[in-house]
């Protein structure tokens, strides 16, 4: 529940005023977000499930970044649109998981 809360609170820092994105939206978003964190091209972001929120406003992405190897195995992540914020492995494995289960990702 503590996550979700962050997450909340999360997707009230999105710029007030700025029009929803739509689905068609969701993945370049979510791909610029994993991308400004890890600092790669967002071609090396992949996204496994992208959907509508079942407990806030908005969408979640759920992926991985292809390694330097070309394998997709590398950092997890899970984003929220609105709000563009990645929350990665290496913030917590511990936290992806509550957030890939919660949100039906794997």
């Amino acid at each position: 529940m503590k996550h979700l809360v962050m997450a909340g609170s999360i997707l009230l820092a999105a710029a007030p005023g700025e029009a929803l994105p739509t689905m068609a939206d969701v993945p370049a978003l979510a791909k610029a977000a994993v991308a400004r964190r890890l600092d790669v091209s967002p071609s090396a972001v992949h996204i496994l499930t992208a959907k509508p929120s079942e407990r806030m406003p908005g969408f979640v992405v759920c992926g991985r970044v292809e390694t330097s190897s070309g394998a997709d195995d590398g950092e997890r992540f899970f984003v929220i649109i609105p709000g563009n914020f990645a929350i990665l492995d290496q913030d917590g494995k511990g936290l992806v998981d509550t957030y890939w289960s919660a949100n039906h990702c794997e």
